[in-house]
Formats: C-alpha cells, structure tokens, sequence
C-alpha cells in the first residue's frame, strides 16, 4: 500500500515525537543527578560537599592535592540514575559493611549508633571507644594489621561497601590499588581543617554515607552551639589579662609545638589564652630548638599540652629541662591523659576532633576556673608531683 503525503507527515511527526520523548526521558536522568542537585550547607568544613539529588546524595571530596572525588550514595528504594562518567563509585546508603582506618573516625559510627557496622580495622589496640572494644573481644571486628599500613589482602577479602582512609601517611597509597579492586575509597580531610568545627562537621559525610544525615546534623549543632556558647566565656577578656600558654614537648632535642594556623592553637585563643608561638604559620607541628622555646616560653603562665607524661617528677627526670619553665615550677602543668582505653588509647585523640567543644571548655576550666561553672574534665588534668 502507498502512503499519502500527509500520511508520511503523520508517521514522520510521531518518530518525531518518540525521539524528542526519548530524549528527554535520557536529559531527565542525567539532570536529575548532576544538575537538580541540591547543596547542602556546610558551616565550617572546607574538605567536602554534599548535594541532595533525587537517587539519594552525592558526596564530594576536595583533597589537598590529587584529583576530587565524587561519590553517588545510592538510595536502594529509588531508582538509579544514568551512569555518570563523573563519578568516583557508587555506593549503597545505608552500608552494613564497612571500614576505617584512623580512630578519629571512631565517634562517628558511636555517635550515629551505627558501631554494629565496622567490619575491620588497623591496630585495634589504639580504639578507646568502649562500644567498639566489646566489638573486639566478641572478635566481631577483623584485625587489618598492626604496621603503618593496613592489610591490602585482608580488606579485598572483606569486600566491605566502602573504605575511609585518612588524607595522610600510607594508608592513601592504598586509594589506587582498592579503587582498582572496585572498593570505593573515601578520603578524610578533617585533620586539614582550619577551625575545630569544620573536624567536627565531617561527621555529616560519614552520616551521608550511612543514610543518617539528620541525625549527624543534629550531634553536629549540638556541639556548635556548645562550643559557641564556651567561646562567649571569655571573649571580652582583654589581651593583657590572659595568661600566656605554652604547648609542646621535647624529643630528642627538638621541641614540636602546634602551629599558630593550628586547632590547638585556635582553641586556646577561643578560650581566652595568649599561645607563645601565635606568631609561627602552621597547620601542624613546628619543630623548635629548646633555646627559642626557653627565650619565648619561660614565664609562661600555663603549659597545656604537655605529651602524656604521668607526673611532674617523671617528667622532670625523663628531661632536667623542662624544669627552668616557669609554668613546671608552679605545677601548672596539664595533659590529655584523663580518659584512656582498655589498651591504653587516649580518647582525647580519638573523640577530641568531634568535640572541640568539649576540649575548649577543658582549656577554659584550666585558665578561667571560676568561669567554667561546674564543668567536669573531660580529657585534661594537671599532673601532680
């Protein structure tokens, strides 16, 4: 049968319609993902983004050096979008298998409730948190190894949902070859974090990972509004008032003291104090000579941060020197060494980045103890003779 003219114009107009509907049906996908993204606002971490997008989130990590990475945290009751190239890898919301690799880590799946979820670990002798220590002894959580490198062997035999390894050290030459095994890698930032809050705030990327986002953002306000609250305390002091602080301690005749750019260094200053090396650019630790700290530091007032020494006269014999400070002299000498593990741990260096609020309190307590109320030590204590 021969089709008339405007027979032809009929059925050009419907494959016409069919292929404009396809094609919409493909934009419809890849902007629901990449560009219908919604942005949510983070207040002070600079080492992440996370966007809202219709099959879920997506998590966006901006390394100090290296290439971003972009992960799709996939929502299993809604449908996938189209493969983007863009992306780093997928991963299911909600994870029930999972790694970590750095006790900073820790407090975000205590704090999240969702301990039950971490499958392995490195050197589990250094985890504090009582939750994840019972884990351990019912043998719930696999040792990865007690060297500077995890277990490469172990984790691909675990095929967890996803890895996090902080931005430092060896455990990020791991990144390529788990990438390679198709094991998603997400890299911690928090240490490279200016302000304190901003370590606190990653805990809203491990609640994205988790499908827990209001509950992260919720334990995250909590603590800015603490430590915001702390740092009204003694805001108004005046300069001249404050006591000056020294931090830092020797070893094998150099002194390492947190930098000025530090989150030591702010918290001090946050909580009413004059830090004697403000004026040394920093993020991480200085290395000094003991003749500079002594000229800089002698008649400090306070010496916060003094290792993990266990008493004055210990620490007076492991270094004569240290005893020319002023601040040793009037036993105003103070550790993180409060809380420990089973193991030995310090919870100071496991929860402290997750509450900064907590630690500047502690520092308030220790130079404005009439202005800290009834707050009790959480991490701090001054070292007896």
């Amino acid at each position: 049968m021969q089709l008339r003219p405007s027979g032809i114009c009929f059925l050009c107009a419907l494959l016409l319609a069919a292929c404009f509907s396809c094609d919409n049906k493909e934009d419809s996908s890849e902007t629901s993902l990449m560009e219908n993204r919604e942005e949510i606002p983070l207040s002070y971490a600079q080492g992440f983004s996370i966007y809202k997008v219709v099959s879920g989130y997506l998590l966006e990590i901006h390394p100090e050096n290296g290439k971003e990475a972009l992960f799709l945290i996939q929502d299993p009751s809604k449908a996938p979008g189209s493969e983007e190239p863009e992306l780093t890898g997928t991963i299911p919301m909600g994870s029930k298998k999972i790694i970590l690799t750095a006790t900073t880590q820790i407090p975000h799946l205590t704090y999240l409730d969702a301990a039950d979820r971490l499958m392995a670990f490195p050197n589990l002798d250094l985890i504090s948190s009582p939750a994840i220590t019972k884990r351990i002894a019912s043998r719930k959580v696999i040792e990865l190894g007690t060297g500077p490198s995890p277990d490469l062997e172990r984790i691909i035999a675990s095929d967890p949902d996803w890895v996090m390894v902080s931005g430092f050290g060896e455990v990020l030459n791991l990144a390529d070859r788990l990438h390679a095994a198709k094991i998603p890698v997400v890299v911690n930032g928090e240490f490279l974090e200016a302000h304190p809050l901003g370590k606190a705030e990653w805990i809203k990327a491990t609640g994205a990972l988790l499908g827990k986002m209001e509950e992260a953002d919720s334990i995250f306000s909590h603590i800015e509004s603490n430590y915001l609250s702390a740092s009204k305390i003694t805001g108004s002091i005046p300069v001249e008032n404050r006591p000056t602080v020294l931090s830092g301690t020797l070893y094998k005749d150099v002194w390492y003291a947190p930098g000025k750019d530090s989150w030591v260094a702010r918290l001090i200053g946050d909580a009413g104090g004059n830090y004697v090396f403000q004026d040394l650019a920093g993020m991480g630790s200085l290395s000094l000579n003991y003749e500079y700290v002594l000229e800089k530091a002698r008649a400090a007032n306070l010496w916060i941060g003094a290792a993990d020494h266990a008493s004055l006269s210990q620490m007076g014999e492991q270094n004569p020197k240290y005893k020319n400070f002023q601040a040793f002299q009037t036993n105003e000498v103070y550790t993180y060494t409060l809380k420990k593990g089973e193991t030995g741990g310090l919870m100071y260096f496991e929860e402290g980045y997750l509450r900064p609020d907590w630690v500047l309190l502690d520092m308030i307590k220790i130079m404005y103890p009439e202005e800290a109320g009834d707050h009790d030590f959480h991490y701090f204590q001054r070292l007896d003779e």
